[in-house]
């Protein structure tokens, strides 16, 4: 399928749950729900205003798609590379994440200001060089995901846990931390605390 467009909601009825090769599809206002496209490729699609509900895009192909105020909420989303999307033309809102799995990603170098990552699985993902000024990770597991040279000013890790940011790597201005959470921030600054 190729240069349609779509309003309505996309399950696994739809002719689009069948096949692993979207191109040049625009959808505005969809809601996607319980599709397995894991292993596809979106090839210079549009999504305005989407919601992807217990969807699984694992191993997803971005190809210059372009995911504007996109919410995904309780979708498998392993093994993304999400610098293949097309950022630069976005025109809505960062995405959010609730309830994601979304290990072995990268969003390396992505500026994603305001992007909503709530109570997510997010285990050995690449943040590196990423801008994530105002993101929230709240109540998301954080474990090997490489934050460097990120800006994470103001972004809240309130009731994260698992992360290590080495503040000597990273803008944390005004950012929020769990008090707990937060001793793991002394670790790169070689600190020892004792009782």
């Amino acid at each position: 399928m190729e240069n349609e467009y779509f309003d309505s909601d996309i399950d696994l009825q739809h002719d689009l749950a069948s096949q692993p090769c979207w191109n040049s599809l625009r959808f505005e206002q969809c809601r996607f729900e319980g599709l397995d496209l894991s292993q596809g490729q979106w090839r210079f699609c549009v999504f305005d205003e989407c919601e992807f509900i217990n969807c699984d895009f694992s191993l997803l192909r971005l190809n210059n798609s372009q995911l504007h105020s996109a919410v995904f909420s309780n979708c498998k989303l392993l093994g993304i590379d999400w610098t293949q999307a097309d950022w630069q033309s976005n025109l809505g809102n960062p995405p959010k994440f609730k309830g994601c799995l979304l290990n072995s990603g990268s969003f390396f170098a992505l500026s994603l200001g305001a992007a909503h990552f709530i109570d997510c699985k997010i285990q050995d993902v690449d943040f590196t060089q990423a801008s994530l000024m105002k993101a929230s990770f709240r109540g998301s597991e954080l474990t090997h995901t490489r934050f460097h040279q990120s800006d994470l000013t103001r972004t809240d890790f309130s009731q994260a846990h698992g992360y290590q940011i080495d503040v000597t790597q990273n803008r944390i201005e005004k950012a929020r931390f769990s008090r707990m959470e937060a001793l793991g921030l002394l670790a790169s600054l070689g600190i020892e605390l004792v009782d």
